[in-house]
């Protein structure tokens, strides 16, 4: 309890005082090593999709706007000279990386807003808050990934799978990880929990493969209530 809120998720009382989010009315606490519940994240995912529809559909329209204007732009974009066409297109796909990560970013902060009971933005998709560890830690994974394909691509798959959840250490205000220490421990996470994030992962995929991506609002907050559930975290209901 405190006169001033204190953090993401604290909530104010009838009494004028701020409890924090474990308290609050509805709240799912988690117990600390819990088994992930498959069924449980994607309902709560498609739920929590149809309960802040227009929001949610706004945001997987930026994530996916975005990187069509920046792919077309740089298909169009042709400027005389070998030089100067080179550093155009070099800057552009710049461009379009950073705000690529922006947006990336934004779909992680919408699932953790949710999951933290606090309503989605269509502006978290342009939030440069730890954006830099965020793009770091993108890179790594990005390099990661690389190296699993050259591992007959059974390496990618392992890689994708054990780094799930690390770009919410990053943004999630209550660890606000850097990239390593994120990276560390979504493998561990992942590594406890396995067979289950195993299955979810596999779902989630299929989800996303037969719907060509545009499920990723749903499956997102889904795997944000996993985040919350294996790491023994309050889930808002």
């Amino acid at each position: 309890m405190s006169d001033t809120s204190q953090g993401p998720g604290w909530w104010q009382a009838s009494d004028g005082k701020w409890y924090p989010p474990e308290q609050a009315p509805g709240a799912t606490p988690q117990p600390a090593g819990a088994r992930l519940d498959v069924g449980a994240a994607l309902s709560y995912g498609w739920e929590k999709f149809v309960a802040n529809l227009s929001t949610m559909i706004l945001i997987v329209i930026i994530f996916f706007g975005v990187q069509f204007i920046f792919s077309m732009a740089v298909q169009f974009v042709r400027p005389s000279g070998l030089v100067s066409g080179l550093i155009v297109t070099g800057i552009l796909i710049a461009i379009g990386v950073f705000v690529g990560f922006m947006v990336e970013a934004g779909l992680v902060r919408a699932a953790l807003a949710i999951t933290d009971g606090r309503p989605p933005e269509a502006s978290m998709m342009f939030s440069t808050e730890r954006l830099a560890p965020f793009a770091i830690g993108a890179i790594i994974v990005a390099l990661l990934s690389f190296v699993g394909i050259i591992a007959c691509c059974i390496g990618y798959i392992v890689v994708r799978l054990f780094l799930l959840f690390w770009a919410f250490f990053v943004l999630d205000a209550k660890r606000n990880n850097e990239p390593v220490d994120a990276i560390k421990n979504s493998f561990n996470l992942v590594g406890k929990n396995a067979g289950d994030v195993l299955v979810f992962a596999i779902v989630v995929v299929l989800i996303n493969l037969v719907t060509c991506g545009l499920a990723i609002g749903f499956t997102e907050i889904a795997i944000g209530y996993a985040y919350r559930q294996l790491n023994g975290d309050t889930v808002a209901a």
